[in-house]
Formats: structure tokens, C-alpha cells, sequence
């Protein structure tokens, strides 16, 4: 005796809500062997399997089940129906028919809608406009890592690395998911008094079109090939560079720049989180440049912060404008100790 029915395959349909949610319906793809509706039929197929017949289904909006048949002459005619079996009365009613089966999709009512991890804080502010500064969750390469975001400074969305997320091999779409916006970067400053100051870095405005420079582990990017921090042999780093035309930037909208005209040059900023505790390169350490230079400018336009970022997202720093910038860590600053950075 055959069996008149019974569930085929289960399927999972998924609609788009808004964006960053979804809704997952689960449905059953129910078939009533060697039955056929009678009197439904609004459009014929040809179908070489059930499956195949029951899309044809699912493509026509008014289409609520399929004869389908299996044996005989025209096998693989694909009937579409305006009903089921269920909905249809007793005078149109199911026929007992050898060369047929009758299918439909069973839904169930969809799941609550699923909201998807954030990507970055822009994505979460973007998302939330009244979301205030902190620490927050984002996805990034499928595993979940916990970043600092600024929400208010500069229109907010900066999201701070810790120092966690920069090793070789891992993460290594961070930092290409995190910075869209080329012009602008913001550094905040630990003070060995416990304090933070925050400084927002752009391009010199005589060269506001070009981008700023953020890598990961490399110093190589869109085919230039920056000048190699002092420190890479701690081989794990974030590398912002400046343009290397111009003697300087911007930091707090206050021009900082120093006296050279020989181009290009060594410009850019190399964060460390120095996992293995290696000492620091001693290049320059008994010269001028904790008292006078780039660096020391550049700290000097900090302003001061009413937010406190955690230390797990404070790098050792490399600063290194070369001609007579400034080359210099953060492990000899007079009054600093690291340097945390953001991006948009």
C-alpha cells in the first residue's frame, strides 16, 4: 500500500527585513503521493523533477501547489495549482491518481528578525545615532572582537583597536573593514599621569586630497613601499603614514611641520603592541628629539579628554619624519607613555 504522505524536505527561507536584519521562515516541502487536484490548474510546466516543478511554483505569485507527474505518458508535466488540497472544496476535491503526486510548501510563521553583528562603530552609530562612547562588539573575519568606539568627537564612529587584534596571520581584513575615510585619523595620547589627550590627524590642506596611509603588519600598500618602522622585528604593527611630499600634517586642525625639502621622505606613525616584551631599537636615543621635533609638537596639541579608553588599546609608538623631523618612541616621552588609535 503506498504512502499518501508524508514531509519531503525542510527548508529554511530567508527575507531581508532592513538592512543588517533578516527574518528566517522554515518551511515543509509536503507531498501527497499518487494524488491529484482537480480543477486548479492556472498555468502547465514541464519539470524533470519535483523540485524543479514546485520552483516554478514559488515563482508565480498566485501559484499555491503543483500536480506533478511521475509515470506515464507527458511525465514531467508540472501543473500549477491556485490551491492545496487542503483549501480546495469538496466537489473540486483529490483524485486517487497512480501517475501523479500533489505538492505544496507547509510555512511556519518566521522567526523574530536577526539582527547581524556590527563591522565597525561607524556601523553601530550609523545604526543607533543616540549610541555613546565605549566598548562594543563588532564581527570581524567571522570571530567577534571587542573594539573601543569614540561616538561623539569629529562627528564619532572611530573605532580603536586593541592591541590584541594586530597579530601577523590573523584578523588581516581589520583594518581595510574599519578605514573608509582616507582623510582622518584620531590618536589618543596616555599621559604617565593617567590622563589622555586626543589629537586629529589630517593632510596638510596643500595636500588634503591625498589619502592618508593605514596598513597592518606591512608597510607595502597600493604598490608603494613605505620606509620600514625601526621597530618592525616585533613583526606585528598598525603603520599610518602621511604624505610623504610634504614636511608634515595637521593634527587638531594646528600644522605641524618642520623645515626639509628634499621629497619623498619618511613620514608616518608605526604602533606596536609588542606582545613578545622586546626592547626597542636605540636609533637616536641621546638625540634632541624628546625636547624638540615632530613628536613633541604633535603631543603638544593634544586636547584633553573626558573619556577613558582601557590601556589594552595603547600601542608603542614610533614616530619618524625624516631630515630632521623627528625619529622617536614612546618608550622614551617625557610625559607619555603610548599611543591608541582610531579609525573611521
Amino acid at each position: 500500500m503506498a504512502v499518501l504522505f508524508r514531509i519531503f524536505a525542510s527548508i529554511f527561507i530567508i527575507t531581508k527585513i532592513a538592512q543588517g536584519e533578516c527574518s528566517i521562515s522554515q518551511a515543509f516541502l509536503r507531498i501527497n503521493k499518487e494524488k491529484y487536484l482537480a480543477n486548479q490548474v492556472i498555468e502547465i510546466k514541464q519539470a524533470k523533477t519535483e523540485l524543479e516543478c514546485l520552483m516554478h511554483c514559488l515563482g508565480e505569485r498566485s501559484c499555491a501547489s503543483v500536480n506533478y507527474k511521475t509515470s506515464g505518458i507527458n511525465k514531467g508535466l508540472c501543473e500549477l495549482n491556485s490551491k492545496t488540497l487542503q483549501e480546495a472544496s469538496d466537489a473540486d476535491g483529490s483524485i486517487h491518481n497512480p501517475e501523479f503526486n500533489h505538492i505544496y510548501i507547509d510555512k511556519k510563521e518566521p522567526s523574530p528578525p536577526v539582527s547581524l553583528p556590527p563591522i565597525s562603530c561607524k556601523d553601530i552609530l550609523t545604526k543607533s545615532a543616540g549610541a555613546t562612547s565605549g566598548l562594543y562588539d563588532v564581527s570581524v573575519d567571522n570571530k567577534i572582537v571587542t573594539v573601543y568606539c569614540e561616538m561623539i568627537l569629529h562627528g564619532g564612529g572611530f573605532t580603536f583597536i586593541p592591541k590584541s587584534a594586530v597579530k601577523n596571520g590573523t584578523l588581516s581584513n581589520f583594518v581595510s573593514q574599519l578605514f573608509t575615510n582616507h582623510s582622518e585619523v584620531l590618536l589618543y595620547i596616555l599621559k604617565k599621569d593617567g590622563s589622555q589627550t586626543y589629537t586629529h590627524i589630517q593632510q596638510l590642506k596643500e595636500k588634503s586630497q591625498t589619502p592618508l596611509v593605514v596598513l597592518q603588519n606591512t608597510n607595502s600598500g597600493s604598490g608603494i613601499h613605505y620606509d620600514s618602522p625601526t621597530n618592525s622585528f616585533m613583526l606585528d604593527y598598525l603603520y599610518l603614514s602621511t604624505s610623504i611630499y610634504t614636511n608634515g600634517f595637521l593634527s587638531n586642525n594646528m600644522e605641524v611641520k618642520y623645515n626639509f625639502s628634499t621629497f619623498p621622505i619618511r613620514s608616518y606613525f608605526a604602533f606596536f603592541p609588542n606582545h613578545r616584551e622586546q626592547t626597542p631599537n636605540t636609533y637616536h636615543d641621546s638625540n634632541y628629539y624628546e625636547n624638540q621635533g615632530v613628536a613633541v609638537d604633535w603631543r603638544k596639541t593634544g586636547m584633553v579628554s573626558t573619556e577613558r579608553i582601557p590601556s589594552n588599546f595603547f600601542y608603542l609608538t614610533e614616530v619618524h619624519y625624516g631630515g630632521s623631523g623627528c625619529y622617536t618612541s614612546s618608550d622614551r616621552w617625557v610625559e607619555a607613555n603610548g599611543t591608541a588609535i582610531g579609525l573611521r
